[in-house]
C-alpha cells in the first residue's frame, strides 16, 4: 500500500467523520427552522423583539387613560412614600389574615397614611378601568435587550405591581374596617381588573406575580362575602370580573412568550445551541405545553413525552410550578364565584344544587376531578368550597384537602 492509498484512505475517513457530526446537527437546524415556521405561520412570537408594547401610547388615537402602566407611573413617588408608611402593617402578621379585623393600631396607622397620600387609591383606581397595560419592549434604539437584560426590565416591572397589589389591598381592609364593605369589595374588584390588564405581560414570571397578586384580592372578597351579603350591583360586577377571568387566554399567552423568551436564551448560546440539540427539545415540549392549553388537569395524560434534555427539563419545571399556579388561580375563582352567587341569592340551605346558583357548569366543575366543587354550610353563617386537590385517593381524608385549594370562614 502506497502512500498515495494511505493519503486517500484517511482523507475519506476524514470525511466519513465529517459527515457523522454534521449531518445530525444539520438535521436539527432543519427541524428546528421547520419548527419556528409552523409557530410563526399560527402569529405566535418567536423572537424577543416581538414581546412587549413596542408603539408608544402618546401616538394612539385613543382617549386619555388608555395605558395603565401610565397611570401608574405618574403616582409612582407617592405611591412609594405611602408604602414606605405603611410598612410596619405589610411586614406584620396581620397582613396575611384576612379574617382578622384591623387592629386600633393598624387603623390608626391606615388612617393617617391614606390621608397624607389621599391621590394614590383614586389613580390606581383609575389604572384598573384603562384600556390596556403597555408593557416594556425589549427594542432600543441600539438594537433588541439580551435575553438577561430584558428580564431584569420585567422584574422591576413586576415588583412595582407587587408595590400597586399591596396598596389596593391595604385600602379595602381600610374602607372595611370602617364599615364601608361594598366600597372595599369593589377595591378588590378593581384590583382583580388590574392584574387581567396586566396578564399581557409576556413570559411566566409576570403571569405567576399577577396571579399571586389576583389571589389576595381573592381573600379579602372571601373574607368578606363570609361575613354578610353585599348589594346587588357589588355581587354583579363580582360575578362580572370573574366571568371575564374564566374566558381569559391569559396562561396561553404566558406559556407562548415563554417560548420565544426561551427561543431567544437557547438563540444567545451560539454554536452550545447547535451542537446540544437543546433548543428542537424544548420547542417539542413548549408545543405540548401549548396544546395542552386550559385542558382540566383530570383530562391531563399520565404521561408527558419523550425524555428531554437537561436544559428543557429545567425549563419543563418552571412551565409545570406555572400551571400548578394556573390550576390553583382556577378553583380558587370559581370557589369565589360560588360564594358570591350564595350570598347574591341569599341561599341559606344546608344541601345547595348547582341550579340554585344559576352559574354556567364549567363555573362550578373541579378540574382535578370533573365534578362539582364540593360546598358545605360551616357551623356559622359561612361556607367552605373546595377542591379534592391533586390526590388521586379521593377518601374522606383528600376530600378535606388544603386550604389553598378553596375557600372557607
Amino acid at each position: 500500500m502506497n502512500a498515495k492509498t494511505i493519503s486517500l484512505g484517511c482523507l475519506g475517513l476524514l470525511c466519513v467523520g465529517l459527515l457523522l457530526v454534521t449531518f445530525p446537527i444539520g438535521l436539527r437546524q432543519y427541524r428546528v427552522r421547520a419548527q419556528l415556521q409552523a409557530i410563526a405561520s399560527n402569529g405566535d412570537p418567536i423572537s424577543l423583539s416581538e414581546l412587549g408594547d413596542p408603539t408608544t401610547v402618546s401616538v394612539w388615537p385613543m382617549a386619555d387613560k388608555v395605558d395603565a402602566r401610565s397611570e401608574i407611573l405618574d403616582v409612582t413617588e407617592p405611591s412609594e412614600r405611602l408604602y414606605k408608611k405603611l410598612q410596619p402593617y405589610l411586614i406584620s402578621n396581620a397582613a396575611a389574615d384576612h379574617h382578622q379585623p384591623l387592629s386600633t393600631q393598624n387603623e390608626a396607622l391606615f388612617e393617617d397614611a391614606f390621608q397624607k397620600h389621599p391621590q394614590v387609591l383614586p389613580a390606581l383606581r383609575d389604572a384598573s378601568h384603562c384600556q390596556r397595560y403597555a408593557w416594556p419592549s425589549p427594542l432600543t434604539p441600539s438594537g433588541v435587550m439580551p435575553p438577561d437584560q430584558y428580564m431584569q426590565v420585567l422584574l422591576k416591572e413586576v415588583s412595582r405591581l407587587r408595590m400597586v397589589g399591596r396598596l389596593m389591598l391595604c385600602g379595602s381592609r381600610f374602607l372595611a374596617a370602617k364599615g364601608k364593605v361594598d366600597e372595599s369589595a369593589m377595591l378588590c374588584v378593581d384590583l382583580m381588573r388590574l392584574t387581567g390588564l396586566q396578564e399581557t405581560g409576556p413570559t411566566i414570571v409576570v403571569y405567576q406575580t399577577n396571579v399571586a397578586i389576583r389571589q389576595s384580592a381573592i381573600d379579602q372578597l372571601n373574607a368578606i362575602l363570609q361575613a354578610e351579603p353585599l348589594d346587588p350591583g357589588t355581587h354583579a360586577a363580582i360575578e362580572q370580573a370573574l366571568a371575564e377571568h374564566e374566558s381569559s387566554d391569559a396562561f396561553l399567552h404566558a406559556l407562548k412568550t415563554e417560548r420565544a423568551y426561551g427561543i431567544a436564551s437557547f438563540e444567545s448560546m451560539g454554536m452550545i445551541r447547535s451542537i446540544s440539540g437543546g433548543l428542537q427539545d424544548y420547542l417539542s415540549a413548549m408545543k405540548t405545553q401549548i396544546d395542552l392549553g386550559k385542558t382540566p388537569t383530570c383530562d391531563l395524560p399520565a404521561t408527558r413525552g419523550p425524555p428531554l434534555g437537561a436544559l428543557s427539563q429545567i425549563a419543563m419545571t418552571a412551565v409545570d410550578a406555572c400551571r400548578a399556579s394556573f390550576e390553583r388561580d382556577r378553583i380558587r375563582c370559581r370557589c369565589l364565584r360560588i360564594l358570591n352567587a350564595i350570598r347574591m341569592h341569599e341561599l341559606t340551605g344546608e344541601e345547595l344544587t348547582h341550579d340554585q346558583l344559576d352559574l354556567p357548569v364549567i363555573a362550578t366543575q373541579d378540574p382535578y376531578s370533573g365534578d362539582p366543587l364540593k360546598i358545605e354550610k360551616t357551623s356559622g353563617e359561612g361556607w367552605r368550597i373546595h377542591s379534592v386537590g391533586p390526590n388521586p385517593f379521593k377518601n374522606a381524608a383528600n376530600q378535606r384537602n388544603s386550604e389553598d385549594l378553596g375557600l372557607s370562614p
